[in-house]
């Protein structure tokens, strides 16, 4: 028996794999990833201890282990280690991303879950996998994802359709990929609504109201790019959907004018006129600050083309 399993032993401190379980689901809440432990995260080490019941002495009993570079011998918490443990072992499970992976992606040293990880966290909540889509919680291969989006260099001349598909074939790759576009979206977006500013969380903290709108949308085989995309909140994506709007190539807003027709009951909440006082704003909508992920001319051009209904 290993020096460490003693301790460990002794100390009556859980199994990796009672860890890992507790792990995963506290990564889940802290949206998929969290700093290397021993940079500044006992927060995290004691969040994960409170919720294995660990006493005092379970948490604050050392262990010491010789650093050969350095020719000496450093202390530390048994608990600290089991962590660590369990936290490689469940790497070499490819339930999470070692730290040294995530910086090649990233360029920070985190823990970060992965897909097979996040599919366990799901199961032990006991939530339903079709419910990941719209989660705000990134993976590894998420990350590979957005990174391959967020570098990509902007074309002068784009198609924002997939002309390559002919069907609508949902794969394990495109739904990555779809999850990559929505998170890089809404955070380039900084969590807000475009056209109207809306921007609030829900109570518990796991998700955002605004959605990342498609301006080509998938039903016409629109592509995941950023240039194809716009953060909206739920009522004025629908209305964006339908074609009740459109923008400008100057990124400003037209309005149908078959708003003018709307039964008098129609388009308000309350006495506010939602469309009508869309119509009459003639600022730009909100936009990211960095200009080469600004909807692309060509996808906003056939928006306005084969989707808006300009009226008479």
């Amino acid at each position: 028996m290993s020096y460490e399993k003693r301790i460990f032993d002794e100390l009556l401190l859980p199994t990796r794999e009672e860890v890992i379980k507790v792990l995963l689901v506290t990564l889940f809440k802290q949206h998929g990833a969290v700093k290397e432990f021993g940079s500044g995260e006992q927060e995290f080490s004691d969040e994960i201890a409170d919720k294995l019941g660990l006493t005092a002495p379970q948490r604050t009993t050392t262990i010491q282990t010789i650093v050969r570079k350095e020719n000496r011998t450093k202390k530390f918490p048994a608990w600290n280690r089991l962590l660590y443990r369990a936290a490689a072992l469940a790497a070499n499970q490819g339930l999470l991303s070692h730290p040294t992976q995530t910086e090649r992606i990233t360029g920070k040293r985190e823990w970060m879950l992965t897909e097979k990880g996040i599919d366990d966290a799901l199961r032990l909540l006991r939530i339903p996998r079709s419910e990941k889509l719209s989660l705000p919680i990134s993976t590894y291969e998420i990350e590979k994802a957005r990174k391959k989006l967020e570098h990509a260099q902007r074309p002068e001349k784009y198609s924002p359709i997939d002309t390559t598909r002919r069907i609508q074939k949902t794969t394990t790759e495109s739904l990555i990929r779809t999850r990559g576009f929505r998170l890089s979206i809404i955070e380039a977006y900084e969590h807000t609504c475009s056209v109207c500013g809306l921007k609030i969380q829900s109570p518990d903290f796991m998700g955002w109201e605004v959605e990342a709108a498609h301006i080509v949308h998938h039903r016409f085989f629109g592509k995941d790019d950023i240039w194809n995309g716009i953060a909206l909140c739920h009522l004025h994506h629908w209305a964006f959907d339908f074609g009740w709007f459109t923008l400008r190539q100057d990124f400003t807003v037209e309005v149908s004018r078959k708003v003018d027709i709307l039964p008098v009951d129609q388009g308000r909440i309350g006495d506010f006129e939602v469309l009508r006082n869309l119509s009459a704003n003639t600022s730009r909508i909100r936009l990211p600050r960095e200009t080469r992920i600004h909807p692309h001319p060509s996808a906003i051009l056939w928006h306005r083309e084969h989707v808006f209904h300009p009226g008479k």
